[in-house]
């Protein structure tokens, strides 16, 4: 399963060079990254389709505790027929030297009814010096699957500029969804990201994902 997934990714980051990467996860994977200690990083992004009608969306992370990190997002202006529904997120990690770490999350926390299962999950995270990896699995129930990601941080302009791929295996591990984008330092505590996501499942349209990210630190 891995070494497929691996394969897939290794292609996607050779078709696409241009790609960046996220304080805390990559596109649609988490990584066993966490923001560090009293730092609240506060998010707004829209995910938009071909088909479909931009959904807007807010939400922060923060960590109380070194190592520990927390989460809540939900959509905001929503139709009608869409409630606005908050879900919640938490992860803590492990480090194993500078280069290495590992951690445990939980993500998807809230009104199970609404939202459906909580989506527990594991990920190990190595930096080579020339590019970091991502592998891991999540263990949600009737959604089980593995995922993987790579991202390279240059400099552009004087600003850390990082490249970022993932892949995810969703529907119960029938189907997958990667993706390519870029997160990028604009100055004044902003980072800017962005990126497209490609799933197979059928009906399931490409879509972009643009977020803006405000840093501060207590």
């Amino acid at each position: 399963m891995f070494k497929k997934l691996l394969g897939s990714l290794a292609l996607t980051m050779v078709i696409v060079q241009t790609c960046w990467a996220s304080p805390t996860g990559l596109n649609n994977i988490p990584t066993a990254d966490v923001v560090p200690k009293k730092v609240l990083v506060l998010q707004a992004y829209t995910e938009v389709g071909d088909n479909n009608k931009p959904d807007y969306f807010t939400g922060f992370k923060y960590s109380p505790l070194e190592n520990l990190e927390v989460g809540l997002d939900g959509r905001i202006f929503p139709e009608a027929s869409l409630e606005e529904q908050l879900k919640g997120q938490i992860k803590y990690r492990f480090k194993f030297g500078e280069q290495t770490a590992v951690a445990f999350g939980v993500a998807n926390l809230g009104d199970r009814a609404k939202l459906g299962w909580e989506d527990y999950y594991a990920v190990f995270t190595h930096d080579f010096g020339f590019i970091r990896a991502h592998l891991g699995g999540t263990l949600q129930r009737d959604n089980e699957g593995g995922f993987a990601g790579l991202d390279k941080t240059l400099e552009l302009f004087e600003k850390d500029l990082t490249l970022r791929a993932d892949i995810i295996e969703t529907n119960d591990s029938h189907n997958i969804t990667s993706s390519v984008g870029f997160i990028y330092d604009l100055g004044y505590n902003f980072l800017l990201e962005n990126w497209v996501s490609f799933p197979t499942q059928s009906e399931k349209e490409d879509f972009f994902t643009i977020k803006i990210d405000y840093v501060i630190k207590f």
